[in-house]
């Protein structure tokens, strides 16, 4: 296994700030009649080296890296009871297996099908003495905004996720509106039309008017606000959202993505926030 070629710096920053609160959230809940799970929802291939999929410049980080699966693998104060790796695409599904063989004696499965479906299946099986953390890192925007709701609905699952800040942002042009076909996967990621619709308003400059023509729409420059309206989504599901997100940026400074926690058990939600929030704050 070689690793596949994905992201850059902030990759390993990504993955430092999940090790440091897996290895908290089990050691928390150790003594707890819980079955412990972790659920990788894209989970690729277990390592990764730092490549050029964003044709970003990170200098000599080619060196073969432990990926999310394996670092869930490596908690072993209070090891997962089970772990879950789903991934879509058949390549890397069989170089996961692997994992299974060279950890025989852990909980480990894996399934070949996509996130969107995998999960709530996943929260309709959970009993009442599981709880999970979920790590959704998608590679652009797979996430549908009713997996997350699903996720939240359950109550017993902490959430991490990787918000495609860069990619929704370019899906939704400064100068017009999107097209029916990006409107369309907009309303998939948001839920809905009426939570990102109002980032347009009639344009200050517009053509000379036409018989029935509509309007020019356009959006105010920059991504911040995306970044705010994806969290008050979280925070209308979820117990509690972290305060802190985490920015993750390009060599030429521009936001990529936002990390998100968000915890969904109204008991464990203040100590899980704050144990992200720290992490976050100080990592």
């Amino acid at each position: 296994m070689t690793g596949a070629l994905f992201g850059g710096t902030w990759t390993q920053e990504k993955l430092n700030i999940l090790e440091r609160y897996l290895d908290a959230y089990t050691t928390a809940l150790k003594n707890r009649p819980f079955q412990l799970i972790y659920v990788d929802a894209f989970a690729g291939e277990g390592t990764y080296r730092a490549g050029s999929d964003y044709a970003e410049d990170y200098g000599d980080f080619q060196e073969v890296r432990d990926g999310s699966p394996r670092i869930a693998l490596g908690v072993l104060d209070k090891p997962f009871d089970r772990l879950i790796f789903i991934e879509k695409d058949p390549a890397r599904c069989e170089s996961l297996t692997g994992l299974q063989e060279e950890f025989p004696n852990r909980n480990i499965e894996i399934r070949n099908i996509d996130s969107n479906d995998a999960l709530p299946d996943f929260c309709d099986a959970l009993g009442a003495y599981d709880r999970a953390v979920v790590f959704l890192d998608p590679f652009a925007t797979q996430v549908s905004w009713d997996t997350v709701a699903k996720l939240a609905q359950t109550e017993k699952i902490d959430c991490w996720i990787l918000f495609p800040l860069m990619a929704i942002a370019r899906m939704m042009p400064t100068d017009r509106e999107p097209t029916a076909e990006l409107a369309g996967q907009l309303d998939r990621i948001f839920g809905g039309r009426n939570h990102w619709r109002d980032f347009y308003s009639e344009a200050r400059q517009q053509q000379l008017p036409m018989f029935g023509a509509e309007p020019l729409q356009e959006r105010h420059r920059g991504s911040g606000q995306i970044a705010v309206r994806y969290r008050q989504r979280l925070e209308s599901v979820f117990t509690r959202v972290a305060a802190t997100p985490r920015t993750f940026r390009n060599s030429r400074n521009s936001p990529m993505f936002e990390l998100f926690f968000a915890a969904g058990n109204p008991v464990g939600a203040p100590i899980a926030v704050n144990i992200a929030d720290h992490i976050l704050n100080n990592w």
